[in-house]
């Protein structure tokens, strides 16, 4: 997944993530998008790990959908930014942030309201799951696909930057 063999991913590119939550200007590489997700599933193992030792489950629920939103933060800039990598337009970062707008909504239902408003709801909603399913394969094919070599409209080819 990375864009050369000799580019594994690193903290340093989850940091440069972190670092641009909110820029929309400029490209990603695939290995910034590896790194960062990299670092969100290490973190997240981590705290689950601490978590289910001394926390109750409604608690360490709470900790993991609280550190999800947390980690989802930076998602939508990075994902723009890696398709601007491609020579697209960020606009259609909305396919994941369409599934997650979906996933919150549960999730403050669930906190907000009986088991059976949950459960309604879902029963309801359910055909939304095969979009929300259809959005994040789209979602992450874009994101794996290489993007273009050389400068384009969004800016310099940030692999020639650390060559």
């Amino acid at each position: 997944m990375s864009d050369s063999p000799s580019a594994p991913p690193t903290p340093t590119s989850a940091r440069r993530t972190v670092a641009l939550t909110f820029a929309l200007q400029g490209r990603a590489t695939r290995t910034e998008l590896a790194s960062y997700i990299l670092s969100a599933v290490l973190i997240t193992l981590a705290v689950s790990f601490a978590t289910a030792l001394f926390a109750p489950y409604p608690v360490r629920a709470l900790v993991s959908d609280g550190l999800t939103v947390l980690l989802a933060i930076p998602v939508p800039a990075l994902l723009v930014r890696r398709l601007h990598d491609q020579g697209r337009t960020g606009k259609l970062v909305w396919l994941a942030v369409f599934s997650f707008a979906v996933w919150l909504v549960r999730v403050i239902v669930s906190y907000t309201t009986a088991m059976d408003i949950r459960i309604g709801l879902d029963r309801m909603i359910w055909p939304v799951d095969w979009l929300v399913i259809l959005a994040n394969l789209g979602a992450v094919i874009l994101a794996i696909l290489p993007g273009t070599a050389g400068p384009n409209r969004f800016g310099p080819d940030p692999r020639q930057r650390s060559a």
